[in-house]
């Protein structure tokens, strides 16, 4: 028998075990885990990842707003699927993540869950800018059997958190998994970089895949960062760091057959 999950009426203040406290339920409660496809165990992935960064880094003259504080350790490399905030008790959240096994299993069909790495932009700059970027993304693209299944489960996994009230936003799911974002700075006011300068740098032509000429950079550019298992679904929590500093996985969903 499944168990159905409803939305709970409120947050709870400082109860052990919730997402969030607050006590006014109209209030829009803070996100404090997410749903993760985790990626960044892979040590070639971190390998291949670094070296782009690091090129990144030693470019001379120096990239306009790139520098170490806004590259995201190749260790905590994932895709999310839902920023998770509710009154609603972890154990609640580990409990749905369970009974989604079994379907999830059935989209896959025998399959592995794969994540290609193919395409790459950056989110909706400042002012339309391109000089003015804050977040750097790698992601599917979405035309091959791997993205088409990974598509399908992850928004599986997204609606079912959301109908059960965990995930707030109810934007489209955007598959990325984000390697430079200005948010991680430590400066105190959020800089941004110009993606224009990273797509002129000498390091970009080792793994791109697209002229760019003519480029326009509202549409990704293909790369070949390579196509990355995952083992598990998690939920992690925000900001948290294990032991080798990757995200701390509180619950998961095992894909193993």
């Amino acid at each position: 028998m499944t168990t159905k999950y409803t939305a709970g009426a409120s947050a709870l203040t400082s109860h052990r075990g919730r997402f969030s406290s607050g006590t006014n339920h109209n209030s829009k409660l803070r996100p404090t885990h997410f749903i993760s496809l985790p990626i960044g165990h892979h040590v070639h992935l971190q390998e291949s990842v670094k070296s782009f960064t690091d090129g990144l880094l030693n470019c001379k003259p120096a990239l306009p707003g790139v520098d170490r504080g806004i590259v995201i350790a190749p260790r905590r490399l994932h895709l999310t699927l839902g920023l998770v905030s509710s009154g609603r008790t972890l154990a609640d959240a580990q409990a749905l993540l369970l009974t989604l096994r079994t379907r999830v299993m059935e989209l896959l069909n025998g399959h592995s869950l794969c994540i290609p790495l193919t395409e790459m932009n950056i989110m909706n700059p400042d002012r339309g800018n391109a000089d003015n970027a804050h977040v750097l993304w790698l992601g599917p693209s979405l035309d091959t059997e791997d993205a088409q299944r990974l598509k399908t489960v992850s928004e599986f996994v997204n609606k079912a958190f959301s109908d059960a009230g965990f995930i707030q936003d109810r934007r489209p799911l955007k598959l990325h998994c984000t390697i430079l974002n200005t948010s991680q700075s430590r400066k105190p006011h959020r800089q941004p970089f110009s993606y224009n300068a990273i797509l002129a740098s000498p390091v970009i032509r080792e793994f791109i895949r697209t002229p760019l000429e003519s480029h326009d950079f509202r549409d990704p550019v293909k790369v070949e960062f390579g196509t990355w298992s995952v083992d598990e679904i998690q939920i992690c929590k925000m900001g948290s760091y294990g032991p080798e500093g990757e995200y701390v996985s509180c619950g998961c969903c095992s894909l193993a057959s």
